[in-house]
């Protein structure tokens, strides 16, 4: 058996084989007849059983577990002797047309399936256990890790465990623009790289509304102006205002007449002049006119009066339908739907927000959101503000996940004292996670993910590289990845073109097993 000039296209190579030999029958109730020898085999085609059931050569799911299939040739791979020409024994009768020993074939052996010992006595031959070390002779390497014949263990393996790529030659790597170095150490706080966006911290934003129908006759403010808590946004005239004006001067004035003739009564019935009864009436009178004035007075100040308004309305004697329409808090007028002479009655006329603080809106992976908690920091990257991070820290996290986006939801406050930052903006976020340790230290970009795994391609020899599963710590705040397990100091990590190697080992699961020609 002769090696492929590119172990790559050992896939063309099988399907450009098959093509090339008669197509062969159908297992069971069909035309049984096989290739004369193993030498000339290729994969067996697709086919289906008269009786409508599978077998293992076309049925993946009825394949021994644990037990490497050659997907080139359609057999297992320690009964592929194209493959495998090491480990046949002569000795002993081989079924060609399930490729399994006739002692271990229970397709033509029922009794096997159901338990039985095999015709030779051998009943444990069929164990994969029992199998020779499998070797791939195209690669160099064990069959079990080589990662051109078995792509698809990476999956399986545990950090610290690799599959072999052997390149075409030892120049290969070089001409590929493969770069290696070694892991570096250092101290760093390990953190996750966010996407964010900017929004107006709505713990500081109101929209005002006015508390009583009119028609606006007064606007003082614009978008973008600041203003000042309880400054003076716009006046609206409103009967409902008059109204209110005119109860709280009618209580007053209602109030002085009470207390004077409670104030009478208690002089004459200290001098025994007035009836007890009188006395009483007068009493319950003013208490009435206090209650009546306290009433009114409140609707003032439920209508956005202050306490200097009310007490103007009281030295004027003033009941004009003004109503004035006052900032809660200081703050810059962010949206504005009113204009002279409208009717308004309870919708929103202004927004205003304090920008001294913004809110920014994360997105964080499931598998991340377990590393950050309330009260961590974080450091938001701005176009406007560049090599001049924001720093902040997280006030909230949201405990579902988003059906649409299957992203968990969190919120960090960061300060805005100079404007910087604008609502809508999207940002990069870096959230610190944990406290500052010490671990390996690779770049990023030579980390790959494959399977749900995350691998380093390390180079064993000139041709030889490992597919090398780790255990990745969150990138330091440098955009370094941190190597927690699965990594010695000493190994060589392909760093420039690495996505090459990848490339490359993507490619190697369009072909199959080892090709003979």
């Amino acid at each position: 058996m002769s090696p492929v000039t590119h172990p790559w296209l050992r896939g063309l190579a099988a399907t450009s084989l098959i093509a090339a030999l008669a197509l062969l029958s159908a297992c069971g109730g069909e035309d049984t007849s096989s290739v004369e020898s193993d030498e000339d085999a290729a994969a067996p085609v697709a086919h289906t059983h008269a009786d409508g059931s599978t077998c293992y050569i076309c049925d993946a799911d009825q394949r021994e577990a644990g037990r490497l299939w050659c997907t080139e040739h359609g057999r297992y791979e320690d009964r592929c002797w194209l493959c495998q020409p090491q480990l046949e024994d002569p000795d002993r009768p081989y079924c060609k047309e399930h490729f399994l020993y006739e002692d271990e074939c229970h397709l033509c052996n029922p009794a096997l399936r159901e338990g039985g010992s095999s015709p030779s006595g051998d009943a444990g031959a069929a164990a994969p256990s029992a199998t020779p070390a499998l070797f791939c002779n195209e690669h160099g390497v064990p069959e079990l890790e080589c990662g051109i014949c078995q792509p698809q263990r990476a999956g399986t393996l545990a950090p610290g465990e690799s599959l072999s790529i052997r390149m075409p030659s030892a120049r290969s790597a070089e001409l590929a623009g493969l770069t290696v170095e070694r892991p570096g150490r250092g101290s760093a706080t390990a953190s996750l790289q966010l996407l964010g966006e900017v929004r107006y911290n709505e713990n500081r934003r109101a929209s005002v509304t006015p508390l009583a129908a009119g028609v606006l006759t007064d606007i003082r403010v614009d978008v973008g102006e600041s203003v000042e808590a309880g400054q003076v946004l716009a006046v609206l005239n409103s009967a409902t205002a008059a109204e209110a004006k005119s109860a709280y001067l009618s209580a007053l004035a209602e109030l002085d007449v009470k207390t004077a003739a409670y104030e009478r009564e208690q002089r004459l019935a200290e001098e025994n002049i007035a009836a007890r009864r009188d006395l009483q009436e007068a009493e319950g009178a003013h208490r009435l006119a206090v209650l009546a004035v306290n009433q009114t007075r409140q609707r003032l100040f439920n209508l956005g009066f202050t306490e200097k308004d009310v007490q103007s309305i009281e030295d004027t004697q003033s009941a004009s339908s003004d109503l004035l329409i006052r900032a809660p808090f200081a703050g810059t007028v962010i949206e504005r739907s009113a204009a002279l002479g409208e009717s308004v009655d309870s919708e929103a006329i202004f927004a205003i927000a304090d920008l001294s603080t913004m809110w920014i809106d994360l997105a964080i992976p499931e598998d991340q959101a377990i590393h950050l908690a309330k009260g961590g920091a974080v450091s938001a990257h701005v176009r406007a503000r560049p090599g001049q991070p924001v720093a902040g820290e997280i006030i909230w996290i949201s405990p579902q996940i988003d059906e649409q986006t299957r992203m968990v939801r969190g919120r960090a406050l960061v300060p805005n004292d100079d404007g910087t930052l604008r609502h809508g903006m999207f940002t990069e976020v870096t959230a610190v996670v944990g406290t500052p340790t010490e671990s390996l230290q690779v770049p990023a970009d030579a980390v790959h993910q494959l399977d749900g795994g995350t691998f380093l391609f390390v180079r064993n020899e000139a041709d030889l590289y490992a597919l090398r599963r780790v255990e990745v710590g969150p990138r330091s705040a440098s955009g370094a990845a941190s190597i927690l397990a699965g990594l010695d100091p000493s190994e060589s990590v392909v760093t420039g073109g690495s996505f090459t190697m990848r490339t490359e080992f993507l490619k190697s699961r369009l072909g199959a097993g080892c090709v003979d020609d």
